[in-house]
């Protein structure tokens, strides 16, 4: 499980997206990697309302790597999975680093794009975009293994004028993270606590409109069952942070039905998101059968804290 990605909501198409009704100026160049490679380097320029969609193909079970330079900070890039056009990774909220492990096989879509406001600005970007593919059986356009060890977490992030600087060296299966928020009030003392895996996704957030962030920060365990965790907090009344807890699925007897982890988490829109595939019995790690179960969280506060509160559970 890896940040965020793969998802269904209807609506998670955020307005960073490039609006359906330019389909027109969406560039189609299909991935091809050389023999023997398990990724390739493309470079390209965008001007205005245009899009390029590059195409690879993944297997389930492979994971994806996708590292985007651009030149133009208003530059992002989505992937999107087979079928859908509803982005399981959002750039604009999560950076210029996806990784990520495939629950579907088919043609995965890594979408670039400028954001509106620089697209009706007629803005430019140069960009290199680098794509992999790993696994079992890999093949020309399919992805990197998940991050599960190494590689460093480091990401700012800024809502409102709050700012936090989230950061995991990510070098084993326990880690310590650091949070060092910035522009509040009362309390901007470094949150330092170790974590039960390796961070790989970090968002700011303000879903229940109240003009003080949240942020939350995405763990996933180490080991084949890749379950999810999530560390976040509120920045109450803009003055000092506040834990925000997450029930757990597994402690839930008919959420847990059939829940082995491979976890992903997402902000959308005003919810909080948490989505897993359905394991039925004699399933392997790899194949799930049953599908896939999302929950919707709304964002309350609680007697100690806040709380986020189930609000609608969707299967498919």
């Amino acid at each position: 499980m890896k940040p965020a990605f793969k998802w269904t909501l209807i609506g998670f198409l955020l307005t960073a997206a490039p609006s359906l009704l330019a389909a027109e100026m969406i560039r189609r160049e299909p991935i091809h990697f050389a023999k023997g490679a398990t990724g390739a380097s493309v470079k390209g320029t965008l001007k205005g309302a245009q899009t390029v969609d590059y195409l690879l193909k993944a297997k389930a079970g492979q994971s994806m790597t996708v590292d985007f330079k651009p030149s133009n900070a208003s530059a992002y890039f989505n992937v999107l999975p087979p079928g859908s056009e509803t982005a399981l990774f959002v750039g604009s909220t999560s950076g210029n680093h996806f990784v990520g492990e495939l629950l579907a096989g088919g043609q995965y879509t890594v979408r670039v794009y400028l954001m509106r406001s620089a697209a009706r600005r007629n803005e430019t970007a140069k960009y290199s975009l680098d794509l992999a593919i790993a696994g079992a059986n890999t093949t020309a356009g399919a992805a990197t293994t998940p991050a599960t060890g190494g590689g460093g977490f480091d990401r700012k992030l800024e809502l409102n004028g709050i700012r936090f600087h989230v950061s995991s060296r990510n070098d084993g299966s326990q880690n310590t993270l650091r949070i060092a928020p910035n522009g509040l009030e009362i309390d901007n003392a470094p949150i330092v606590r170790t974590i039960d895996g390796t961070v790989t996704g970090a968002e700011v957030a303000d879903i229940n409109a109240d003009r003080s962030p949240e942020l939350y920060v995405y763990v996933t365990s180490a080991g084949s069952g890749s379950y999810g965790t999530l560390v976040a907090y509120s920045a109450n009344r803009r003055k000092s942070l506040s834990e925000i807890y997450l029930p757990s699925v597994a402690e839930d007897a008919k959420l847990g039905k059939g829940y082995m982890g491979h976890d992903e988490f997402a902000v959308v829109e005003s919810t909080f998101v948490q989505r897993f595939p359905v394991y039925r019995e004699g399933d392997s790690n790899g194949k799930p059968t049953g599908g896939t179960r999302q929950i919707q969280y709304r964002l309350k506060q609680g007697e100690a804290g806040w709380l986020l509160k189930m609000d609608r559970v969707v299967e498919y």
